[in-house]
């Protein structure tokens, strides 16, 4: 299990007041670095979450790794971090708190650190809510993890029994129904289905609908809190995540694989590879077009093209 008392922030300290740009340093275990093949990617995470643990940026760095690193088991780290005029407004509502999780190649691998960006602290302080709720930031955010991975387990479940009643393959349209994306039609749909239970009987999926309607009640701070989690994060498919980093420029966006060690970038609006970014292994030639495919779906196009348009100036 990894140990986070590894990690070494040098600066900022924990709650130390920052400005808007910043350098963040410190050593991370040579481990953060290492792939599912035994190989180093020299790329560190950050993402920055508000006081409701939701992220609002995100970027990726380089590490400088010299012959040293044979001779020990962690890396220094050093970087400029600087917040746009976009974040100001999520850190005003959390009166300058920021964490600042660091991240490395696999889930287990994080830091959380929490700082207080003074040019956005209000001048009569912290409410002492807002300050405790600062300190338990990361342990939120895990416990949310940690929903939404049972949330999902339970709701594949729930799919797999709808198939077996449509007697169709996974590669085949599903006739089940997914709620998620309107709430609203879903509320007044649960509704019907409580008050009128003539009207739908012998209806096929009631129970399936019925245990979907209890996951989404019980799991409901959770998924509401995932939704901006991903902020940046496009689409996920086959362990792919389509990231635009806020920190990036021009018209691209980038196709990450964690356990594959990949970091690709792809153009935008073609969507052709531009290149990889020190790439242990490549994408095939059927997954490309999978990701293509993906990224063309209009609600999916629209979210790169508004996460692309939206990268704002640096103050």
């Amino acid at each position: 299990m990894f140990n986070k008392e590894e990690v070494e922030v040098i600066t900022p300290r924990p709650f130390e007041r920052v400005d808007g740009s910043f350098i963040l340093s410190g050593f991370v275990p040579k481990s953060w670095l290492r792939t599912d093949y035994d190989r180093l990617d020299e790329r560190i995470f950050l993402d920055f979450l508000d006081i409701n643990g939701q992220t609002f940026m995100g970027i990726s760095f380089d590490l400088h790794i010299g012959v040293w690193s044979k001779l020990t088991n962690k890396i220094k780290f050093s970087t400029v971090v600087s917040f746009t005029e976009n974040n100001a407004h999520f850190i005003s509502i959390s009166q300058g708190c920021v964490n600042v999780k660091i991240s490395g190649r696999k889930n287990e691998q994080f830091f959380y650190l929490p700082v207080i960006v003074k040019q956005l602290e209000p001048k009569e302080g912290i409410d002492s809510d807002i300050l405790d709720k600062h300190r338990k930031v990361g342990e939120m955010v895990e416990q949310y993890e940690k929903d939404i991975k049972d949330y999902n387990k339970k709701l594949e479940e729930i799919r797999k029994r709808r198939q077996v009643k449509d007697n169709i393959s996974e590669d085949e349209k599903s006739n089940n129904y997914t709620y998620s994306k309107n709430l609203d039609i879903a509320n007044s749909i649960f509704k019907i289905l409580d008050e009128s239970d003539d009207v739908f009987e012998g209806y096929l999926y009631s129970q399936e609908d019925k245990e979907e309607r209890e996951l989404e009640e019980k799991y409901k701070d959770a998924i509401e809190w995932r939704g901006p989690l991903f902020h940046g994060i496009v689409a996920m498919w086959k362990g792919f995540e389509m990231r635009v980093y806020s920190n990036d420029h021009d018209s691209h966006f980038h196709v990450i694989h964690n356990g594959k060690g990949i970091n690709a970038r792809f153009s935008f609006p073609d969507f052709e590879l531009i290149n990889y970014k020190k790439n242990i292994n490549t994408i095939s030639s059927k997954d490309m077009k999978g990701i293509r495919a993906l990224c063309l779906q209009p609600d999916n196009f629209k979210k790169l093209k508004n996460e692309i348009e939206r990268r704002p100036n640096k103050f």
